[in-house]
């Protein structure tokens, strides 16, 4: 199988050496260029981390040297495929270009997200969505939101019962906001009631994955989301109160049957990030934690693209439980990844 070259842009950040460390020794593609802002420019990635190095020590990307970001350079590289994990003002008008010139750009970001163009896919809730970059060379596909994404999961082996208004109460670990994120003494011991833009993301993003594919666009889901974004004290992962209203009767039994039982393409077509269960069912009362699941999913390359769930309840025809999943890895990088994965597998790269 013939590798495809990628280069990654926006390295030096938290989501950008996510992409470092999930496209080590890849199967599927091969690190070309690794490109950051001016701060970074011909330092090794060693020489940059904002990662625990025992996340990317393995990697043979430590000793590659980052580039100054300009998309000429990336496109006199010709690269096959692009994983962004730019910031939103230089993401916008990078990705479009490189789109323009026959790239395909896999990103993170939120600048192109919500453009009719744009795909924005979780492999698993909406593969189907990838076919409006069939028949073209360059093309923008996003993965959603760190909260949207794991919501996006556990919700989809509960769209069988009719899923009208999700309320969801997110508490967020401080990784999501980035690197060096939010001040030390604004968060030490303490909690933050607000995320700015999180909740309009997520009430924006999950009809949208939800949405069904028509004539080349895709038509939103009629599911309302009702979030309250909370920033909470933890590094990694974040975790959501989840009370979901469906349209029939159902059992707490047939709702933990449908997320033990739940698995999509990505599992079906076997792909190197694809978490063997996307979703974990907990039965602890004390479960998922961030220090004991942020990195639940299995084999080794899939570790921390699962969502965990537990406190499973069903009240009339309400379900509530609790999930968390690793925001920069299943909700960052490794969705991108995946993507990349099933859009290759497809023939599409």
């Amino acid at each position: 199988m013939e590798k495809r070259s990628a280069v990654i842009l926006g390295a030096s950040g938290i989501v950008g050496q996510r992409f470092c460390q999930m496209l080590s020794n890849h199967p599927y593609f091969n690190i070309t260029g690794l490109f950051g802002g001016s701060a970074s420019d011909g330092k090794k990635l060693s020489e940059v981390l904002r990662l625990p190095e025992y996340c990317i020590s393995q990697t043979e990307l430590l000793n590659e040297r980052i580039n100054h970001l300009d998309v000429g350079s990336v496109r006199k590289i010709d690269p096959d495929i692009v994983f962004s994990a730019l910031p939103n003002d230089l993401a916008r008008e990078v990705e479009l270009d490189l789109a323009s010139h026959g790239i395909p750009v896999f990103t993170n970001a939120s600048a192109n997200r919500m453009r009719e163009d744009v795909p924005l896919v979780v492999p698993e809730v909406n593969s189907e969505c990838l076919e409006m970059a069939q028949g073209k060379e360059g093309y923008i596909v996003a993965n959603g939101n760190c909260s949207s994404i794991g919501l996006a999961l556990s919700l989809k082996p509960l769209l069988k019962y009719g899923i009208s208004d999700v309320n969801v109460t997110t508490l967020q670990a401080v990784s999501g906001s980035g690197y060096p994120g939010i001040p030390s003494l604004d968060i030490m011991d303490n909690l933050v009631p607000y995320i700015q833009d999180e909740e309009e993301k997520m009430a924006r993003e999950i009809p949208k994955m939800f949405g069904s594919l028509e004539s080349g666009k895709i038509r939103n889901s009629a599911i309302k989301i009702h979030p309250t974004c909370i920033r909470v004290p933890v590094r990694d992962s974040h975790l959501e109160v989840v009370q979901a209203a469906v349209n029939q009767d159902v059992t707490p039994g047939e709702v933990k049957e449908a997320f033990r039982n739940f698995i999509s393409s990505p599992q079906e077509m076997g792909l190197p990030s694809a978490p063997e269960k996307p979703v974990v069912l907990r039965e602890e009362e004390n479960r998922p934690q961030p220090y004991l699941d942020s990195m639940a999913g299995s084999p080794e390359r899939a570790r921390g693209m699962a969502a965990t769930v537990g406190r499973v309840e069903v009240s009339g025809r309400i379900i509530r439980y609790v999930t968390l999943s690793h925001n920069t890895i299943r909700g960052a990088a490794g969705g991108s990844v995946l993507n990349a994965e099933l859009m290759f597998k497809r023939g599409l790269v």
